[in-house]
């Protein structure tokens, strides 16, 4: 068997437990009507999947020669940023609620879940800048551009669904997600056209 392939089979394994392991808490959080403490806490398993899928994928990019030390620390600043996504949105929305916020401590409360999102891209546009091998460097670029069509889609055809009132809003933040999720079928699209 392929040795890239075998490599890559524990990628998908923890990327599969970490994408059940998010959605399931999240959706047993809020059937359970779980307080913001108890959610957070039970996020706190599945978030941990990250440094395993993170590692798996860097064995899997050193095994086919794509694993550069720009690649690592984007990596690492992947990881930074998801975590401080998890905390200050459990500070946002813990702290709102136990100091019954107003004003600009409320305004504060809620730009603090946006900061990791903004380092996020800025960490890639990092990347970008310290990639030497432009190969790799295309790679991430063909996967965003994946990411932000799926993104302009999706979002174009919700938004005038949401205008004749057949969907329900949807929160502008869930734009990240979704473009996430891009990103990773980019990705996959990138791994499969190599074959």
């Amino acid at each position: 068997m392929d040795s890239t392939l075998v490599s890559r089979r524990p990628v998908w394994l923890w990327g599969a437990a970490f994408f059940i392991g998010m959605f399931g808490t999240g959706f047993l959080a809020r059937w359970f009507d779980l307080p913001s403490i108890p959610s957070a806490l039970v996020m706190i398993p599945p978030m941990l999947l990250l440094i395993p899928f993170v590692r798996a994928t860097e064995r899997a990019q050193a095994a086919c020669g794509a694993l550069s030390p720009a690649t690592q620390r984007y990596n690492r600043r992947g990881l930074a940023w998801s975590f401080a996504y998890v905390l200050l949105l459990f500070v946002a929305v813990a702290g709102s609620r136990a100091l019954d916020a107003h004003g600009p401590l409320l305004w504060l409360l809620a730009v603090l879940p946006a900061l990791p999102i903004l380092y996020l891209v800025w960490a890639m546009a990092r990347y970008l800048i310290e990639e030497q091998d432009e190969y790799l460097r295309m790679k991430v670029v063909n996967a965003a551009l994946s990411a932000t069509g799926l993104l302009l889609a999706v979002a174009t055809v919700w938004g005038f669904l949401e205008t004749f009132e057949l969907v329900p809003h949807v929160p502008s933040w869930a734009a990240v997600p979704v473009w996430a999720i891009g990103l990773a079928l980019g990705t996959f699209v990138n791994r499969w056209s190599e074959k």
